[in-house]
């Protein structure tokens, strides 16, 4: 039998989606959430390049590297504790921090990022903070430290609070343990009761996003579909049938929002125009009548060079033409 990918792969794969799918809006909130930093909800986001070759041509490649305003940041999702984490992500930002080295007075400088470890299924083992210590010649020692953030240690609600939205659909990895362990029809169906709860739950969390303003409909949409495909992963082999529908149906729903709105705007569009249309044409016939250029523009209320550019497409053509 074909093996299929491995829950670390599809979670990582889930979170690079969502990052590369949020608007800036709510790409930006999370940031300053996760690293308590301020930048204004209109800020320049760029997605950088996460592939790092190291000087042995080994691949290295954290999961997400972000910058806004000229600030640079390292997301790293880990599902369980491990043990080289520290010295991984040490080895990331060192790789992003010479990449952008600068040198000063002939002294090089390098740049490291801000860095963060996302940690799904934390253990009573995992740290607050992953330090690794340099120890120099001289005898002194600096601590390089990177805050990890343990996902199941928080409730819903204090995500939701926090500002940590766009982890909600890896909550449902609370389940996963219960879904391999359950071996008898009494644990199969308590489990694919949590699956119901626990996915009402998060739904209804991650539209309160909506509500608040804090997301846009896109966003919701993103989030909810990969709730629905992380439920359709954990649960194989359970009845989640139900719990997609639900999902999906409510990402179903915000993307009709989303076209009745572009409706909405292609209407409004068309209108402009039928009104731009009108406005010329009661301008031909002003010229023809003997008002100058300049009258129509006023009472056209469209600028003499506007009205002159207009007016002299040949789709516009209707007898003799106006001059500049």
């Amino acid at each position: 039998m074909p093996k299929s990918p491995g829950d670390t792969d599809i979670f990582d794969r889930s979170f690079k989606k969502i990052i590369e799918s949020l608007s800036n809006k709510a790409l930006i909130q999370f940031i300053n959430s996760m690293f308590g930093a301020d930048h204004p909800l209109d800020s320049e986001v760029k997605r950088l390049n996460t592939e790092q070759i190291d000087d042995h041509l080994k691949k290295q490649q954290p999961d997400e590297i972000l910058s806004i305003d000229g600030q640079d940041y390292v997301i790293e999702e880990q599902t369980t504790d491990d043990a080289n984490m520290a010295i991984r992500i040490f080895e990331y930002g060192y790789a992003h921090a010479m990449k952008n080295k600068e040198i000063r007075d002939d002294v090089i400088i390098l740049p490291y990022p801000r860095m963060i470890v996302i940690y799904l299924e934390a253990s009573a083992a995992t740290p607050d903070e992953l330090i690794v210590r340099l120890k120099f010649p001289d005898g002194s020692e600096h601590d390089f430290k990177v805050k990890t953030v343990k996902v199941l240690d928080h409730s819903v609600e204090e995500l939701v609070e926090q500002g940590f939205t766009p982890l909600l659909p890896f909550y449902i990895v609370k389940l996963r343990k219960a879904a391999k362990r359950a071996k008898t029809d009494e644990e199969k169906v308590k489990v694919e009761e949590g699956f119901k709860a626990l996915g009402l739950k998060l739904k209804e969390a991650i539209e309160q996003g909506s509500d608040r303003g804090r997301f846009s409909e896109e966003d919701i949409v993103t989030l909810l579909e990969r709730l629905a495909y992380l439920v359709n992963h954990i649960g194989e082999g359970y009845r989640t049938t139900e719990v997609n529908e639900m999902l999906r149906n409510s990402a179903k729903g915000f993307g009709l929002v989303l076209l009745e709105r572009g409706e909405q705007r292609g209407e409004r569009r068309g209108e402009q125009r039928g009104e731009r249309r009108g406005k010329l044409n009661d301008a031909r016939n002003a010229l023809k009548e003997g008002l100058s250029i300049e009258q129509v523009a006023r009472i056209t209320e469209i600028p003499v060079d506007k009205l002159l550019e207009e007016l002299n497409k040949p789709d516009n053509s209707s007898g003799s033409q106006p001059r500049a």
